[in-house]
């Protein structure tokens, strides 16, 4: 995800294995006739850019899964059993966890993690404010995205090398940022020491601890960072923008909840059923805690235990996304309407706003928009910053005949002028931006659509 990022990244039918207990699943049908659900993921992926080959399963009235891939990328060749990297989605199962342990009375939320790191280990504080488990859930610790000196020996698996005793050298020399609980900046690094932490309060690593919490209970056989010998086998490939495969991503199961996980499309709606409360599970109460809302980001937008949560008038919908080098995954639950959904990528291209649509159909899905060419000239009628929040902004600029944008700390972007006056569109991610005219026709303001939602900017003198 960008721009809206750092404001708060077809087989036959059948029910799944008797020992789950779970709804059935059904597949779409094999004639020529797709029904809605089928044909939404097809139109979706016409209107995408990049080759990709997607998993996506719904949870409902009935738990339905369809498989698609665009042209591009060839004929589909996946299916529910087919295992893919979930990156960051792995932070709403370690916020699972965490609240199946603040219900259990095992930890407190108030709990400095000092209380749970290793003797002598140096965790940073700030203004006499120690980081609490509640700040690293939040994403409010003061910590960094990344560990100080974060140097991977190869880039294309970046934590592979990262070990506990680097994070907590890491930790010992960095300076918060901000007191805590005071600001939410994501952090990995803030992840990492989570995942450890809990760990290490259980007695066991961090994978261990979610596969007996969470992994077991909800009988997700194929989910995991060590997966077993079938499992592997049923590892996908990863692939780049350009559909060339790239290396799997590893990550120290002590650490792993940061976005270490695999897991299958047949697995992850087991989560979602669970999550969703469509089925009961013993993880009811853990479920239920992890969507308290714990930070309030702005109107109508808050922070849970990882999830990001988004108030709409279909109910309140709780979210996670993750990427790594080869995949993106994105998994989206209302618990008021009992539904969800799982979009799976072999390739790291978001279809988030599939996975938002499925649950609130008021959320559009990405488009197929058609670019045409302005006169230069007219590109610097659009130039300038433009402010949405005192600590966001998307500057406007030219380079040469492009038209280019940069949000706070985010790279450039390039933007495509449509046949409808002022209005722009993002092709790397789903985003339009809409510019607006005063009454000497000069540009004063533009409002930025994206995920279902609309925020205005006024342009700064």
């Amino acid at each position: 995800m960008r721009f809206l990022a750092l404001i708060a990244g077809f087989a036959a039918a059948a029910a799944l294995a008797a020992d789950p207990p779970q709804a059935a699943v059904t597949d779409p049908p094999k004639d020529l006739a797709p029904d809605p659900f089928t044909s939404l993921i097809l139109q979706r992926l016409s209107a995408e850019e990049h080759p990709t080959c997607v998993a996506v399963g719904i949870v409902a009235s009935s738990t339905r899964v369809a498989f698609g891939c665009t042209k591009s990328a060839g004929p589909v060749k996946y299916d529910r059993d087919s295992v893919f990297e979930i990156g960051s989605v792995s932070k709403a199962f370690t916020g699972v966890v965490l609240a199946d342990m603040v219900q259990r009375g095992e930890v407190a939320l108030t709990d400095p993690v000092s209380n749970y790191a290793p003797k002598g280990a140096k965790i940073p504080s700030r203004n006499g404010r120690e980081i609490t488990l509640k700040d690293l859930v939040t994403h409010t610790s003061g910590l960094p995205r990344l560990p100080v000196g974060f140097q991977p020996k190869d880039m294309s698996n970046p934590y592979a090398s990262f070990t506990t005793q680097a994070l907590y050298d890491s930790l010992a020399v960095t300076e918060l940022q901000s007191d805590p609980g005071a600001k939410q900046e994501y952090s990995n690094l803030g992840f990492m020491l989570l995942s450890d932490v809990l760990g290490r309060r259980a007695g066991k690593s961090f994978d261990r601890l979610l596969e007996e919490r969470v992994l077991k209970p909800l009988f997700m056989v194929s989910t995991g960072v060590r997966l077993d010998e079938d499992a592997t086998k049923r590892l996908v490939k990863g692939h780049n923008a350009k559909y060339e495969e790239v290396p799997h991503w590893d990550i120290l199961p002590s650490l792993a909840g940061v976005g270490g996980l695999r897991s299958s499309l047949i697995d992850m709606l087991r989560f979602a059923e669970a999550a969703s409360g469509r089925r009961d599970s013993p993880l009811d109460k853990a479920f239920a805690l992890s969507f308290h809302k714990l930070l309030a980001v702005e109107r109508g937008t808050s922070t849970a235990f990882a999830w990001g949560v988004r108030d709409r008038g279909v109910g309140r919908i709780y979210f996670h996304n993750g990427e790594t080098g080869g995949f993106h995954a994105m998994i989206a639950v209302n618990p008021d309407a009992k539904t969800a959904a799982v979009v799976l990528v072999d390739s790291a291209t978001s279809l988030d706003d599939l996975a938002m649509h499925l649950v609130d159909t008021s959320i559009p899905t990405k488009v197929r928009r058609e670019a045409i060419a302005l006169d230069p000239a007219k590109l610097d009628d659009y130039v300038g910053l433009y402010v949405l929040t005192p600590e966001f902004s998307i500057r406007v600029f030219r380079e040469g005949n492009r038209l280019m944008t940069q949000a706070t700390n985010q790279g450039p972007v390039e933007i495509f002028a449509e046949a409808t006056q002022d209005h722009f569109f993002v092709k790397a991610f789903e985003a339009q931006l809409v510019f607006k005219r005063g009454s000497f026709a000069t540009v004063e303001s533009l409002t930025l659509i994206q995920g279902g939602r609309e925020l205005a900017a006024k342009k700064a003198p």
